[in-house]
């Protein structure tokens, strides 16, 4: 995570423990702060930040610790992959069972994430990939295999397209609303 993101987890949890010490002085005040936590979390990315910040948000009535911050982030990282195995496995089901991918994505509910994702990927025929051995005499044997590395990184492309903190671009100021400070 860079610090800017840092900086935008930061500002929510200065929202949500306002009366907390470690904020006192606001947002220009943290830089040391910041810099440790970023140094402290390279794993973490901006994603699963906003998502853990929620939950700690939620959870604690005290401002967490780093350690709070990467525990709670390394179990949206877990739910992320039990959503994504789950999903494959139920329709890897079927095609174990000998239904084409056609087939078994034809079952499937329209509008699900699993549909978006197969459409994501480029349709269910991209369930199945083809690799090729050349074995040491030379010889080359093409063969099939699921191919579940698609899948998951569509499935979390789905996934990360909502956040936790609706951090997308700023709405502009239009006729009738109010900017902070009651200017129209």
């Amino acid at each position: 995570m860079t610090h800017k993101e840092m900086s935008e987890i930061f500002a929510v949890m200065l929202l949500a423990y306002p009366n907390a010490e470690v904020f006192k002085g606001g947002i220009a005040k943290l830089g040391p702060t910041i810099n440790l936590w970023v140094t402290c979390l390279p794993e973490i990315d901006f994603w699963t930040g906003q998502q853990a910040v929620v939950k700690l948000v939620r959870e604690c009535k005290f401002p967490p610790t780093i350690a709070e911050f990467k525990e709670k982030a390394e179990k949206v990282q877990a739910e992320v992959r039990a959503r994504i195995d789950q999903a494959w496995n139920y329709l890897k089901l079927d095609m174990d069972f000998g239904k084409t991918p056609e087939e078994a994505v034809a079952r499937l509910s329209e509008g699900t994430d699993i549909r978006r994702v197969i459409e994501t990927m480029g349709g269910p025929s991209r369930l199945i990939a083809t690799g090729e051995r050349t074995f040491g005499d030379g010889t080359v044997k093409t063969y099939e295999y699921y191919n579940y590395d698609g899948f998951k990184s569509a499935y979390e492309t789905i996934i990360r397209q909502t956040s936790a903190l609706n951090s997308g671009p700023r709405k502009a100021v239009g006729p009738g609303m109010k900017q902070i400070g009651g200017k129209t």
